[in-house]
């Protein structure tokens, strides 16, 4: 469905509504549900010869022609700049859920901790090719003549990739070796200097001879012939399978304005479900958005608002807001609030969000969002509010990332993160679990200023369980006031990335910095007049993390309190002839140790700012009889 500007409504006082005659029962749904009769139980011994002996007897499949097009391309996938992919159409979705493309292992992740071969290096950028070793009887199963696609971290736990293997077997007197095929790019190539733990993931996907589990499927391409194991291994009479061969928006609209949806639901799609550019004045209340491939809605424009939805099974992205005027620091107006966001990430399993900010002048208040492999929330943008929101079980199998991220940028400020309660983030499903088993010790932070980000106020808000709380990356105009760290494997770290790496402000493969900030004559008029001292930043040690003060936090049962680069080293007579000096003011923050036998770690250069209080567990009593 596509609306243009005559459908838009008057004025803001009288818009288009669109909604359910009766509250709950209307559905727009994109892909052609699939007739059950239209599956039948395998068994011809061939087809289940191929199968693993766990899928044999579970598996169904269906003539799918009629819904397909004349000709279904080979199987690939979408890059998504280098740190993430989804598959091309088609996607199949079973019972409201988006199912898998059969995969082993079915659960989890394969390791390789040895390559062979990293990659060649690519024009432009990337690598192709590339070889590691790994063991096991069950890939001599599988046809590599015809490709077996991979997917994993193959080189940090920030980036996930696909791409075929064509071989694999024992070269030169070696341990069996995995190799990929070339002229397939591999973003960061394999084992290229990884960011993480020595150890790479991997899973192989579109296998045929892998389909045994619930909830996953495989088509036969060239005979239109789809396979699938029912989510109850039983092929119901109200079965719903779905097909989805377009990749179109299910709704789009391109300079309307004044329109309202409530109550609606939005499903089942490869494209967006909602897709809004250069509208003016568009609300989606209590409306919810299920079982889309790419971002579920994305919404371009100013004085738009999404109140009271439920964003869910997102292949990729959950909700894309973008709107005002970053040149001008024109404010957009446009509010994602008391939404539910969750189980996004599903396909593409980095670098989609549950919420995704662009623009100025945006707001993010109120919301839960829980559920993914990566980052809750991405923001780049200016003068922002960021609050009040539940974000937990995110990070779950990713490293060098945060629930809240933006970074390497000079420019994005006045933002407000405040309020937020951020809790149980990092590898794993249980608190526990994603402090034990984080991927490289506290390298899931609650929120991560990442490569001199700048202009960031965080006050107010709650970490409890995260590997680390907050890590500002070598930026600087980061207060941190008032906030509570409880249970934190680490609380706050600032580091002096700028001053050590020399990539800072360099072009071509560099930060770039300077450059960035100069596109919007940052030194001048409505720039300089806002944000002073990032005016001043080239006369003002550029390189250096200032004006980060950290005051009045509250630090409970934390391992370690404050993690500073080793360039703030203070002198024993108390003077700081380095950045300590000129940082900012580091004071009147509490820790509160209830175990004795585990005192909280505080960096000595800066452990006059922190006040140790070691308070005993209080006991249960008995009620006296």
């Amino acid at each position: 469905m596509v609306l243009e500007k005559a459908d838009g409504g008057i004025s803001a006082d009288a818009p288009v509504v669109w909604r359910a005659a009766k509250p709950g029962t209307a559905r727009i749904v994109g892909a052609p549900r699939l007739p059950v009769s239209a599956f039948r139980r395998v068994v011809n011994p061939n087809v289940l010869a191929r199968l693993p002996e766990e899928g044999r007897g579970r598996v169904y499949a269906a003539d799918v022609s009629a819904f397909a097009p004349a000709e279904i391309p080979p199987f690939g996938i979408e890059g998504r700049s280098g740190i993430g992919y989804v598959p091309r159409p088609p996607v199949v979705f079973m019972d409201g859920r988006i199912a898998t493309l059969a995969q082993w292992p079915n659960e989890g992740w394969l390791q390789f901790a040895k390559r062979v071969d990293g990659g060649e290096p690519m024009v432009g950028g990337g690598f192709t090719g590339g070889a590691f070793v790994f063991s096991d009887r069950r890939l001599g199963r599988w046809d590599f003549s015809r490709k077996v696609w991979l997917s994993g971290y193959f080189c940090h736990d920030w980036a996930t990739w696909a791409a075929p293997a064509v071989s694999w077997g024992s070269e030169n007197g070696t341990n069996d070796v995995v190799r990929f095929q070339p002229g397939y790019k591999i973003p960061f190539g394999v084992m290229q200097g990884t960011w993480g733990r020595k150890e790479r993931r991997f899973r192989a996907f579109n296998l045929f001879e892998e389909l045994d589990s619930p909830g996953e499927w495989w088509l036969d391409r060239e005979r239109k012939i789809l396979y699938v194991v029912p989510p109850d291994g039983v092929m119901s009479a109200d079965a719903d399978v779905r097909i989805a061969f377009s990749a179109k928006s299910l709704v789009s609209a391109r300079d309307v304005a004044n329109i309202r949806f409530e109550g609606l639901e939005f499903s089942a799609n490869y494209g967006h479900l909602a897709e809004f550019h250069l509208v003016n004045g568009v609300t989606f209340e209590n409306c919810r958005f299920s079982c889309a491939v790419n971002t579920a809605l994305y919404v371009k424009g100013d004085g738009c608002r999404i109140s009271g939805c439920e964003v869910c099974e997102c292949g990729s992205g959950g909700v894309s807001v973008a709107g005002g005027d970053r040149k001008t620091l024109t404010g957009a107006g446009t509010i994602v609030e008391n939404c539910r966001i969750r189980d996004f990430g599903i396909l593409q399993r980095t670098y989609a969000g549950g919420v995704k900010m662009d623009g100025c002048g945006l707001a993010l208040k109120g919301c839960e969002i829980f559920n993914s492999p990566h980052t809750a929330v991405f923001f780049h943008c200016n003068d922002s509010v960021l609050e009040s929101n539940d974000v937990h079980h995110v990070l779950l199998e990713t490293g060098d990332a945060g629930a809240f991220y933006t970074g390497r940028d000079w420019t994005t400020q006045g933002n407000v993160l405040r309020f937020n309660y951020i809790h149980d983030i990092g590898r794993g499903t249980t608190a526990q679990e994603g402090l034990d088993a984080a991927v490289s010790g506290t390298n899931a932070m609650g929120m991560y200023f990442d490569d001199c980000d700048c202009g960031d106020e965080i006050t107010g808000n709650v970490f409890e369980n995260c590997p680390r709380g907050i890590m500002i990356g070598g930026g600087r105009d980061h207060p941190v006031r008032g906030n509570v760290f409880l249970n934190c494997r680490l609380g706050l770290s600032i580091d002096c990335r700028g001053w050590r790496w020399k990539n800072w402000n360099t072009k071509g493969g560099g930060w770039n910095l300077e450059e960035r900030a100069q596109e919007f004559d940052y030194t001048n008029g409505v720039w300089a007049a806002r944000y002073p001292r990032l005016a001043n930043i080239m006369n003002d040690n550029p390189r250096e993390p200032l004006y980060n003060p950290v005051e009045n936090n509250t630090f409970v049962n934390c391992g370690e309190i404050i993690k500073i680069d080793e360039v703030f080293k203070i002198d024993s007579d108390g003077t700081a002839p380095g950045i300590a000096s000129r940082m900012a003011p580091i004071r009147n923050n509490t820790v509160i140790d209830t175990d004795s036998a585990k005192p909280a770690k505080i960096n000595p250069n800066v452990a006059s700012g922190f006040r140790v209080l070691n308070v005993a567990p209080r006991r249960p009593t008995r009620n006296a009889k």
